[in-house]
């Protein structure tokens, strides 16, 4: 058994440790050689194969077509190490560049946790001056992976469980929702908040809710509250579902109910699952990021018409919602850092034609002008681009060829694209397409480090981090 002595001395180590590995973190951060990533993105919207991509694009810069990216135009890039970081699980690199190489070729895999990894990137120096510091420099990326489901969660901080259910009511009654729930609303309607709360009655209850909300998100529908309730571990969270009218008691009944009753349960699982779960990934990942990707599939919001389209746009305002003022400054940066730039990505441009291409791009900036006021275009630096970390297809002058996901190879055409939110003559064109799910191409040299094609991934890369080479 170790002494008092020697646990204190093995504790001292480890505190010392975790300082100098935060102390080394904040130098390079204010030296502007450190740099936490987020990538994030709603279920189906590419995350997993970006990450991928933007990996395997930047360990093999040399022949990867990056001509937008200067520091890889100009072959500074000499060396990239894949390192895991100490706090997440690593991103499965590997197992998704051999998903893409496989015959036939698969998607990675996509996200349903939080993971990451750092790269370290040894580079040459722009300048030709000699300095004392040398001719090369090291750049650390962290990248951090998570679901867009979960940034959703943290819209509901603001909100007490009484204000939660009330919005959240009101939107079960309208439009798609209200047909999904079909008679699950009655019945929540003859709950009583003020009644014992009967484990019994209430199970059914909570499993068809967690049904209702996986059959929304099927639907195509994107503002789903609680995220993690449409991710694989959603049985890990206490269970809770809205109260409808809680609008006719007052704010004293509510707050005198009896600790049993069903509205004080409701309340309590709901205060545990922001304290459990969304409060830690608030403080823990999302505010320790400095710049942030996130990836929308605009093509297939557009497919899934109008309403599914402004649920879209309502959820990512909801978003923009959880996002602080990027500051500069250099005690701020040390030691407080927050988001200061937003990448707004366009995922699989490949799935219409090139010439289309600017619109879908002008379309995503005006879905970010109607949800990102200038008040926090002030603060934080937003930029729309589009980008497929995967090109799949073939471009041809008015239609693409590709392999669909079944295998079978095909001619694939579509309505023009608007390049701004659609009125309602495009809503009619765009009414019955459907943007196609696509094979990967055949790429069995990616595990020698041979090419994966793609569209403007170097932009990506010079808006992300080209300023810090």
């Amino acid at each position: 058994m170790k002494s008092k002595i020697e646990t204190l001395g093995l504790q001292l180590n480890k505190t010392l440790d975790g300082f100098e590995q935060r102390t080394s973190k904040w130098l390079a951060r204010s030296l502007d050689k450190h740099l936490s990533i987020g990538i994030t993105g709603f279920s189906g919207s590419g995350k997993s194969t970006f990450l991928t991509s933007l990996i395997h694009q930047l360990t093999h810069s040399d022949h990867a077509h990056l001509g937008g990216f200067l520091p890889a135009r100009d072959k500074r890039l000499l060396d990239i190490q894949l390192l895991p970081l100490e706090d997440l699980p690593l991103f499965d690199y590997q197992h998704g560049i051999q998903a893409l190489a496989s015959d036939p070729p698969a998607w990675p895999a996509s996200t349903t946790q939080i993971s990451g990894c750092r790269l370290v990137i040894e580079y040459k120096k722009s300048t030709l001056l000699p300095t004392f510091t040398g001719e090369t420099r090291h750049l650390t990326l962290e990248l951090r992976d998570y679901p867009g489901e979960w940034l959703l969660d943290i819209a509901m901080l603001q909100q007490d469980y009484r204000l939660w259910s009330l919005d959240t009511g009101n939107l079960n009654n309208r439009g798609i929702r209200q047909q999904l729930a079909g008679n699950l609303l009655n019945e929540l309607d003859q709950l009583d908040p003020l009644a014992s709360f009967d484990s019994h009655n209430i199970a059914p209850l909570l499993r068809r809710y967690h049904d209702y909300l996986l059959a929304c998100k099927n639907a195509g529908l994107t503002f789903i509250q609680p995220g993690r309730a449409l991710l694989a571990d959603s049985r890990d969270f206490p269970h809770f579902l809205p109260l409808n009218h809680l609008q006719h008691y007052s704010a004293q009944q509510l707050n005198n109910a009896d600790e049993n009753s069903l509205y004080k349960i409701m309340q309590q699982r709901y205060n545990t699952y922001l304290s459990a779960f969304v409060r830690p990934f608030y403080k823990r990942f999302f505010r320790g990021v400095d710049r942030q990707v996130v990836l929308i599939d605009v093509l297939k919001a557009l497919s899934n018409g109008k309403e599914k389209f402004d649920d879209m746009i309502v959820a990512f305002r909801r978003i923009i919602d959880c996002y602080h003022v990027g500051q500069n400054a250099l005690l701020h940066r040390l030691f407080s850092p927050q988001v200061e730039k937003i990448l707004f990505l366009a995922s699989k441009p490949d799935r219409i034609l090139m010439n289309q291409h600017e619109s879908l791009r002008r379309l995503c900036d005006d879905i970010i002008r109607h949800i990102c006021p200038q008040s926090v275009r002030n603060r934080i630096e937003i930029e729309t681009e589009i980008a497929a970390a995967v090109r799949s297809t073939h471009d041809h002058s008015d239609h693409l060829t590709a392999k669909l996901l079944s295998g079978q190879f095909g001619e694939l055409t579509h309505p023009p694209i608007p390049d701004q939110l659609p009125d309602a003559e495009q809503w009619q064109q765009l009414e019955k397409w459907q943007p196609p799910v696509l094979q990967a191409p055949l790429n069995p040299d990616l595990l020698l480090g041979g090419r994966l094609a793609h569209i403007r991934m170097d932009k990506v890369l010079r808006d992300l981090i080209g300023d810090k080479f």
